[in-house]
């Protein structure tokens, strides 16, 4: 069985005790992995994940090309990452086509950490533009534990989101959306787009997962750990012992990530 991770993250090896140590701080969660790639490579050898894919955010704008310098040379030997963009940085053009010219798949954006709301309109013309350059968009979704509720990226502002732009590629974490499950069943499910799987079990009912998997599709359900805030081997067993088919499991472990991301061999 394939298993590919979709949501993962690891910093450069100069900056990861402190970002670690500052995102423990304001999550109140100690991390299982000391954030950088090669703990994160030890990680996947022993869960017997076959690729990881990073899911860096950039803070400020200042951040982001730098970032991406980073994410593209640690590509390779089980890893991937996504690019970071700002929303409403100046350079967001040409950021997009470098990240375009570079090779990354896709983009990663967080509401809370980067100041925005998905379907805010000024935004428009820059997601028109990840549409016509064919990358995904991974949000994060839902409420953050290092921010008080309510998150920014709420399951009706990303149902806006999608409305607006049917052929943008849209990830979802956290099940469509941290701690507002309700309002992803009410505005999300069954719709056009992905959700991965990180950080929902422990804080969902796994008969609500198995429920939200099933009245969604799971050909459009992703596997993500959000490592390393979560164990990747515990997380495996959790999508295992779900009460799903076998074929739903590989497609959520692995197979779907792969058509996802149009990667032929691993």
């Amino acid at each position: 069985m394939t298993i590919i991770d979709i949501h993962t993250h690891a910093f450069a090896d100069g900056i990861a005790p402190k970002a670690i140590e500052a995102l423990e701080k304001s999550s109140g969660t100690k991390a299982l992995l000391d954030g950088t790639t090669s703990d994160l490579l030890r990680s996947m050898k022993k869960a017997e994940v076959v690729l990881s894919v990073i899911q860096p955010v950039a803070t400020k704008p200042a951040q982001v090309r730098a970032i991406n310098t980073w994410a593209s040379q640690i590509a390779g030997n089980g890893l991937l990452s996504f690019a970071t963009l700002y929303p409403g940085q100046p350079d967001w053009e040409e950021e997009i086509e470098q990240i375009k010219r570079v090779g990354f798949l896709g983009v990663k954006l967080h509401p809370d950490y980067q100041n925005f709301d998905p379907d805010d309109r000024a935004l428009f013309p820059m997601y028109e533009k990840l549409q016509a350059e064919n990358l995904i968009v991974l949000y994060h979704a839902g409420d953050d534990i290092s921010f008080p509720p309510p998150g920014r990226g709420t399951p009706q502002r990303l149902s806006n989101l999608i409305g607006h732009f049917p052929d943008l590629r849209v990830i979802a974490a956290h099940l469509g959306g941290f701690e507002m499950w309700d309002a992803v069943e009410e505005n999300l499910v069954g719709k056009d787009i992905y959700f991965d799987t990180c950080y929902t079990f422990g804080c969902l009912k796994t008969e609500r997962i198995v429920r939200i998997i099933e009245r969604h599709g799971f050909d459009r359900i992703l596997f993500g750990t959000d490592s390393p805030w979560k164990d990747q081997q515990e997380e495996i067993q959790n999508i295992l012992h779900l009460d799903i088919s076998d074929e739903a499991q590989r497609g959520i472990l692995g197979e779907n990530a792969r058509t996802l991301l149009n990667l032929r061999e691993l």
